[in-house]
């Protein structure tokens, strides 16, 4: 299910603030709870103020709104009437949607206010069968973990082989980071060194680096492990790379020349957490 979300401002009365393709998650967590508690609402980028909203409308869709749109061009184009301006296509989209403001909020922004957040939990069923694929330079271990994933039964979800959809790259993460399960591929691509110890080094060209994982690496696997729990994220690394050292309490299994290796290892977990494995 996709939901769309319009928020009408106080301070721009010429255009909604549109926002399309929401799960149900997120909606919850970044659109309801930031309302029901006063908190700014961050959208597209911008962060609105509680006090600068004058109306928020919620609406939903088993189409996408890439589908909705196309289905409004091609009106467009059959239509003898000429349109020039008017609201955006995200928000044409949204209004085409069933409205279910009234089913989700009941109350004025804040009206929740001090009281406990009620985030939903993760799901882990048996149904979800998607697992992220985090990786770095290294294709022939993502190829190697892509293939082993779909002959257990599994959805590896690799973000580059998914469709663009005009997203931001921060965008489509968030949209397929809809997963049960994430593996992080810790492989040294990059090579760094600290500041203090390049200056102490000065010129030596035989300097002590680091081999490390690239850096979009680590910042998804900071965004999985908060979002699917520890538990529920995998770590497997390479021989020279350097491990984060401030992440602690995470699996990591070390992998020399295929996953086949780890993989009974890998079922074990994937199973323990309720995942349905063919073997």
């Amino acid at each position: 299910m996709n939901y769309h979300v319009r928020i009408s401002l106080k301070s721009q009365k010429s255009s909604d603030e549109t926002k399309n393709d929401f799960s149900e998650e997120q909606l919850q967590v970044r659109v309801i709870e930031p309302y029901e508690q006063g908190d700014p609402i961050i959208m597209n980028g911008k962060t609105i103020q509680p006090n600068d909203i004058d109306r928020i409308q919620i609406s939903k869709s088993t189409e996408s709104s890439e589908q909705l749109i196309e289905r409004i061009k091609v009106e467009n184009r059959n239509s003898n009437v000429i349109r020039i301006g008017g609201p955006s296509y995200a928000w044409k989209a949204a209004s085409r949607a069933n409205d279910v403001t009234d089913e989700l909020i009941s109350g004025p922004v804040g009206y929740k206010k001090g009281t406990t957040k009620k985030t939903k939990a993760i799901s882990t069923k048996k149904s979800n069968n998607k697992v992220f694929v985090v990786h770095g330079h290294d294709t022939e271990l993502k190829n190697d973990i892509d293939i082993f994933l779909r002959d257990i039964g599994l959805e590896p979800i690799i973000l580059h082989r998914q469709a663009d959809e005009g997203l931001t790259i921060i965008e489509k993460f968030e949209k397929h980071s809809e997963v049960s399960y994430a593996f992080i591929l810790l492989t040294p691509d990059d090579v760094g060194m600290t500041v203090s110890a390049y200056e102490k080094q000065g010129k030596d060209k035989d300097k002590e680096v680091e081999l490390r994982a690239r850096q979009n690496v680590i910042f998804e696997f900071g965004y999985f492990a908060a979002k699917l729990g520890r538990r529920n994220v995998c770590c497997i690394y390479k021989d020279g790379v350097t491990l984060p050292n401030d992440i602690a309490g995470l699996l990591y299994k070390k992998v020399t020349e295929s996953i086949d290796s780890i993989g009974y290892e890998i079922i074990k977990e994937l199973k323990a957490i309720g995942l349905k494995i063919e073997v």
